[in-house]
C-alpha cells in the first residue's frame, strides 16, 4: 500500500512540475526574437536613428570636444549566436564559454549601430565603449569591433576588471581622468546607449541631461533585449 501511494504522489509531483516549466520553446522566445523577428531589427534601427537625431541637435550648442557612450553585448554586438549554443544543450551562461566566445570575434553587429556611429565621426564626435566584458581581452574585442566596421583607433574601450564599475568609468570620460578618458580631455556625452538601465548614468553620477526617466529618449537610449538581464529572475518591475 505504502508502495502504491508514494507511486500516485512521486507521479502527482511530475505532473506539477511538467506544468509549472515552460515548454523549451517558449524558454527559447526571446532568442528566436532577437534572431529571426523582423520588428526586433527594426526596433533597434530605430533606436539608433532617434539617438543621432538627438546627436545632431545636441552638438549644434556643444562647445568643445563630445563623445557618445555604447555598451557592446547587445548593445553593438549581436551574441545571440552564444546563446542558441548554450541553448541547444540546455546550459546557461557561464564565465569560461562565455570569454571563448569573445575570443571568437565572431559577433556581428546590432542593426543601426555602424550607420550611428559613421555619422558621430561624420560629425566629429568621439567613442567610449564601456563594456562588462573582461578588458583581459581587449586585443579580441577591438578586432571584432574593427570586423563589423565600428572600431577606430582613437576610440577608447573600457573593459571590466576588478573595482572599476561603469560609473567610475564614465566619470573618466566625463572628467578627463583615468583610463577611460581621453587624457586631459573632458568631454561632454551627447547620447549614452545601452540595453540594461546599468548601462546608464545614475543621478548620482550628476552627469548632465541624465539620472532620470526623462532622459530616456533625450540623452540615453534604451535597446531591446528580450535574452537575459535582471528581468530574469525578478516577479514584477519595481518602477
Amino acid at each position: 500500500m505504502r508502495s502504491a501511494c508514494l507511486s500516485v504522489f512521486l507521479s502527482i509531483l511530475g505532473a506539477v512540475a511538467m506544468a509549472q516549466a515552460p515548454p523549451p520553446a517558449t524558454r527559447e522566445l526571446g532568442i528566436k526574437y532577437v534572431r529571426d523577428s523582423e520588428e526586433y531589427a527594426v526596433l533597434t534601427r530605430q533606436v539608433y536613428r532617434l539617438a543621432a537625431d538627438a546627436v545632431d541637435r545636441a552638438r549644434a550648442s556643444a562647445t568643445g570636444p563630445w563623445a557618445v557612450v555604447l555598451d557592446i553585448d547587445e548593445t553593438t554586438l549581436d551574441n545571440s549566436t552564444y546563446q542558441v549554443e548554450r541553448a541547444v544543450y540546455g546550459l546557461a551562461y557561464e564565465s569560461a564559454s562565455w570569454n571563448a566566445w569573445v575570443l571568437r570575434r565572431e559577433a556581428p553587429a546590432v542593426p543601426g549601430v555602424k550607420a550611428f556611429i559613421d555619422q558621430v565621426r561624420t560629425a566629429g564626435g568621439h567613442v567610449a565603449w564601456i563594456s562588462n566584458r573582461e578588458a583581459a581581452l581587449a586585443d579580441a574585442i577591438r578586432a571584432n569591433l574593427a570586423q563589423v566596421g565600428v572600431w577606430n583607433d582613437n576610440d577608447r574601450l573600457c573593459g571590466t576588471k576588478p573595482q572599476y564599475p561603469k560609473s567610475q568609468r564614465r566619470h573618466e570620460v566625463v572628467t578627463g581622468t583615468g583610463d577611460c578618458s581621453w587624457s586631459n580631455t573632458p568631454m561632454r556625452v551627447l547620447a549614452f546607449v545601452g540595453d540594461q538601465l546599468g548601462d546608464f548614468p545614475t543621478a548620482a553620477e550628476m552627469i548632465p541631461n541624465t539620472g532620470s526617466d526623462e532622459a530616456f529618449g533625450t540623452t540615453c537610449f534604451l535597446l531591446p533585449n528580450p535574452m537575459y538581464g535582471d528581468w530574469v529572475s525578478r516577479v514584477t518591475r519595481t518602477r
